[in-house]
């Protein structure tokens, strides 16, 4: 899972509790190996040539992948706890920055990774901002590879998926997580905040110990909502569709999908994995290269 947006109160917290995360918060390797065999093919298109890569977020699985040289490879993240306590490689690699605004030369980067961190953007400004930044920094014929977070097709209610947990049908809180706040999140624009999700849960369980034993739950694994508790922050849950509409006709056809890959884990049809390839130069290197011709 990805981190960014203005979280800033609760990503301390989470660096401390990463561990505790899991599928489908955290990919595995259903959702490691398209982002593998697209690393693959790219290699393959580029004979002796190592990807100058770049990973959104710290996400240590895909600092993991099999990178012809890991040290073309950067990351770019804005919370030092997620860069000290997340990151596996050098701290060096790392850029302290705004997805949105990076210090990163035009088609400087091959492949562009980012696992579930799309929705930590507002919707549409941010998200559309991130695959502007994007279409700048990759290369012709070069990779954005996002894992998503979808809401079902068929919009769940709230009473619905507490009336799931307390059945004992939901597997665990990182499922849990992503059902509830897609089942609050009254629109993608509006999105949902953290504290609200916990909040409709603390205020349904009457408190952890007794929903911990009922479900059968550690108490430790349950109490890691706890990081949402007064967060500021909120998630804004995006369909495919608005990502396709964002990603390619946003930026004028800059992108195309070329990979589409859907997990069989719980929940995987909310966690589709998407490989966009760039085709053309984006809008502003167009007119920039225009400016250049005068």
């Amino acid at each position: 899972m990805g981190h960014h947006g203005d979280t800033a109160g609760q990503w301390p917290l989470v660096a401390r509790l990463w561990n505790q995360l899991a599928s489908p918060l955290r990919p595995v390797e259903a959702d490691l190996a398209p982002v593998r065999d697209a690393l693959k093919a790219w290699c393959a298109d580029h004979s002796g040539l190592a990807p100058r890569g770049l990973i959104l977020g710290v996400t240590p699985e895909l600092y993991h992948l099999p990178w012809p040289d890991p040290a073309r490879v950067k990351a770019v993240d804005r919370t030092p706890e997620m860069i000290a306590h997340v990151w596996p490689g050098d701290p060096a690699q790392v850029l302290r920055a705004d997805w949105r605004d990076l210090p990163l030369e035009a088609s400087s980067v091959d492949i562009a990774v980012c696992d579930g961190g799309l929705h930590l953007l507002d919707y549409p400004s941010g998200q559309a901002g991130l695959f502007r930044q994007l279409a700048d920094i990759v290369a012709p014929e070069g990779l954005v590879i996002l894992r998503l977070f979808t809401p079902p097709a068929a919009a769940e209610s709230v009473d619905t998926v507490l009336a799931a947990l307390f059945d004992g049908a939901i597997r665990d809180l990182n499922c849990l997580k992503l059902r509830l706040g897609m089942a609050l999140q009254a629109s993608p624009e509006s999105g949902v905040a953290l504290d609200v999700i916990w909040r409709t849960l603390h205020d349904a369980a009457g408190g952890w110990p007794g929903l911990a034993t009922r479900l059968g739950w550690h108490i430790d694994h349950l109490s890691a909502i706890d990081a949402y508790r007064d967060s500021p922050a909120r998630y804004y849950f995006v369909s495919e569709t608005a990502v396709m509409a964002m990603g390619c006709n946003d930026t004028e056809g800059t992108f195309e999908r070329t990979g589409r890959h859907v997990p069989e884990y719980v929940m995987g049809a909310q966690c589709p994995t998407l490989v966009l390839r760039r085709t053309r130069e984006s809008p502003r290197q167009a007119r920039e290269r225009i400016a250049r011709g005068r």
